[in-house]
């Protein structure tokens, strides 16, 4: 844009009727100025505008593939503590039932000897005169509710869980063999101890000729 002073020049040149020869050369270099500001307003935002298209289009097959990789790797962490939790479950289970057996077989064994005592008898003649096979079953039961109890309170310690937590983390972390493979081992196994067991017999059979040549002739 043309400055003041050139303005004021420009009316006085009106003024006295004679235009000043610089007038239209500023006022044509003025408006290139505002053209070109104007061109270097717009063009580097339209190529801004292109990289970035381009930018989004060039990243946008891996930025699927990192969404995907993350929402997989999302899974997995929230898959993971639903293992850890299932074979610590099964392990407290597992202890349940067998602490409920082993206490049920002790009651049973405890009371039946208890019954044939005469002191006992005296003091609770009622429980004493419980049949043999009524004693097993209330033991049963008596040790399956203590052994829930003792179960609960043991998985709800929080040292317990931390130590459950991380041997389940570390089972999940093993690789299982599958069943062909399994079947490929046990097939190895029986073909060695075959081949193993015929080696004895027949070595076992000529120290026996041997033996017998030796011996039968009496040198």
């Amino acid at each position: 844009m043309a400055t003041r002073r050139e303005k004021d020049e420009a009316r006085k040149a009106q003024k006295k009727g004679s235009a000043p020869e610089s007038a239209p050369d500023s006022g044509a270099d003025a408006s290139l100025a505002v053209r070109k500001g104007s061109d270097l307003d717009v063009s580097p935002s339209a190529d801004e505008a292109g990289e970035e298209h381009d930018d989004a289009a060039a990243e946008g097959p891996e930025g699927q593939a990192q969404d995907e990789g993350a929402g997989e790797d999302a899974e997995a962490a929230a898959a993971r503590p639903l293992g850890s939790d299932r074979y610590v479950m099964a392990g407290f289970f597992g202890a349940a039932i067998l602490g409920a057996y082993v206490l049920g077989k002790a009651i049973h064994g405890i009371w039946g000897n208890l019954s044939n005592r005469d002191w006992f008898s005296r003091a609770v003649p009622a429980v004493a005169a419980v049949a043999d096979e009524d004693k097993a079953t209330y033991a049963t039961v008596i040790a399956g509710v203590v052994a829930v109890i003792v179960t609960l309170r043991t998985y709800r310690r929080p040292d317990v869980r931390e130590w459950t937590d991380e041997v389940a983390s570390e089972l999940i972390k093993v690789k299982w063999p599958t069943k062909k493979d399994v079947t490929n081992s046990t097939m190895v196994v029986i073909a060695a101890s075959a081949v193993a067991t015929l080696y004895l017999a027949l070595l076992d059979r000529l120290w026996s000729f041997v033996t017998g040549i030796v011996y039968g002739t009496g040198s």
